[in-house]
């Protein structure tokens, strides 16, 4: 009978373990999924303040490389993808044609250098037949004048017989031949003027045949056409004898001085994200390489999706589709590089972007 009454007395501190172990259990899980809320809401606040997004390429700037004169090259100093340096000889085109322009304009400017020379020599004599040509027009003109007065005092004297007919004659003829002598001085005088400007004319040709020749020099300088900075040859599809022409691009030229990185970024990022904001970027080709960023400019348009098309009457028409799950719009952030390794940024390779903090 003791042995029947005693196991109610034994379990009851078996329950109470049971119990007590069940209530550990809960707490435990519930302290863990506390834990992970916490955590959870801790990393959401992290990825708010620093917006990271895997949406990122490597950019740099392209500069097509066009001539500045035409005509075939003859010298292909370069290879694709070859890197090169400021001034490094990139192609050559033929400079035969642009020696002679030059030579030709050489020619002009000394023949005119000749003639400015000969002008100046008789310079002195001009000016004396100029002067000489005009004291000539005004002596014409005082005898003109005189011859014109003695006949305007003659002719009224003839019905009275107090001048004879021979007189008038004779005073009409001197009249004549002074009105001829004025226009022949006149006629000197404006050969000797004549004479005199095409100095001047000369002179003022001067400097545009002084230009022709520099133009022509630079004309031959530009044959050879050189790496405008450093950078990596890319889209070389040409050989020696190809004929270029001004204003269309040989090949490309990747300015390899400075690299970007643009990242798309979430529209409720975008808030976080300030021009001069520290970034940091790893390149998926060498992750575990870690580069310094400075956020350049945030994008401020970008392309709409077609929901809306605008008709002629200018009437807006929207689809009767529609897209239930909103995707958030992106934007495009341009992260400066400061220590991009050349050997390992290639022009839209992947990256990652994060975004640190505000400048200020």
């Amino acid at each position: 009978m003791d042995r029947e009454a005693n196991p109610l007395g034994q379990t009851a501190p078996a329950n109470n373990v049971t119990e007590k172990g069940k209530f550990i259990r809960k707490m435990v899980s519930l302290i863990v999924v506390l834990g992970a809320m916490v955590i959870t809401l801790y990393v959401w606040g992290i990825v708010q303040r620093y917006p990271r997004t895997d949406d990122a390429t490597a950019r740099a700037n392209v500069v097509g490389i066009v001539p500045r004169v035409r005509g075939q090259i003859v010298k292909l100093g370069v290879q694709d993808n070859q890197l090169v340096k400021e001034g490094d000889l990139l192609f050559e085109i033929d400079p035969d044609d642009y020696r002679l322009a030059l030579e030709k304009a050489k020619s002009i400017l000394a023949a005119l250098d000749q003639q400015i020379e000969i002008g100046k020599s008789q310079d002195e004599e001009l000016k004396f037949g100029v002067k000489a040509a005009d004291a000539g027009v005004a002596l014409a003109m005082a005898q003109e004048k005189q011859a014109n007065d003695t006949l305007h005092r003659l002719e009224p004297l003839l019905p009275k017989h107090f001048a004879t007919a021979e007189q008038i004659d004779q005073a009409t003829t001197a009249s004549r031949v002074a009105a001829q002598g004025l226009a022949t001085a006149e006629q000197k005088l404006n050969q000797a003027k004549t004479a005199l400007s095409t100095l001047q004319t000369l002179i003022a040709q001067r400097p545009g045949a002084l230009a022709a020749v520099k133009l022509a020099e630079f004309e031959l300088s530009y044959c050879k056409v050189v790496a405008p900075f450093d950078g990596r040859v890319i889209n070389l599809n040409i050989s020696p004898g190809a004929y270029a022409s001004i204003g269309l691009p040989v090949f490309s030229l990747l300015d390899t001085r400075k690299w970007y990185v643009l990242a798309n970024f979430r529209e409720a990022e975008v808030r976080h994200i300030t021009p001069g904001s520290q970034a940091i970027v790893y390149l998926s080709s060498a992750p575990n390489e870690r580069f310094r960023g400075k956020v350049q400019g945030i994008g401020w348009a970008v392309e709409p999706e077609g929901e809306i098309d605008l008709l002629k009457g200018g009437v807006p028409y929207v689809k009767r589709e529609l897209n239930w799950v909103r995707v958030a719009q992106r934007f495009p952030v341009r992260i400066e590089v400061q220590n991009p390794d050349p050997n390992l940024f290639r022009m839209g390779a992947s990256a990652v972007a994060i975004i640190k903090g505000s400048s200020k």
